[in-house]
């Protein structure tokens, strides 16, 4: 008697631990900046090695606002992403608006003087190998930048969904 009341505790204990992990794996995916681009933009990237949420005032409900992110990538996936079909090479004709992408990136790192001494480090660097997309979604766009050097992926969100929700009474 006693050594099946141990087993089913053990057989139990085991069940809520693997149930457990695999609820805070999900709420970390849902929760994530790959998350995000997947379910706004059908943009699938690669997991990162590490994922730097360097600014985010979007609102839960309504969904609305910006958020500009960081992610690093080791090796392997950096090459999965140099495969992304949609990326354009910056060159001479893309430059000024690469360089608008930037200023967007910084514009957004402007919230105040002791953040945006922390954050200039996340500012990308265009350069000859920079790649970048650009997703319009209605009223929400986003902006990659990809620096193959440092292997990073730059990520600017900016949801409205006030805007893609209104009613127009205009005939």
């Amino acid at each position: 008697m006693r050594k099946t009341s141990k087993s089913i505790f053990v057989i139990l204990f085991a069940m809520i631990v693997f149930f457990t992990f695999q609820v805070i794996s999900v709420y970390k995916y849902f929760s994530s900046v790959r998350s995000t681009l997947k379910n706004n933009f059908s943009i699938d990237v690669p997991k990162p090695k590490h994922e730097i949420k360097v600014m985010c005032d979007i609102q839960r409900m309504p969904s609305e606002g910006r958020a500009y992110s960081v992610l690093e990538y080791d090796e392997n996936n950096a090459k999965k992403l140099k495969d992304f079909s949609k990326w354009k090479l910056v060159d001479e004709e893309s430059k000024d608006e690469v360089n608008e992408f930037v200023n967007r990136f910084k514009d957004c790192l402007e919230v105040n003087n002791n953040e945006k001494v922390e954050s200039s480090k996340y500012i990308p660097q265009v350069q000859e190998k920079t790649l970048y997309y650009f997703k319009l979604n209605k009223n929400d766009y986003a902006i990659l930048l990809f620096n193959e050097d440092e292997k990073r992926i730059y990520v600017l969100e900016y949801i409205d969904r006030f805007e893609k929700y209104s009613m127009s009474f205009k005939n």
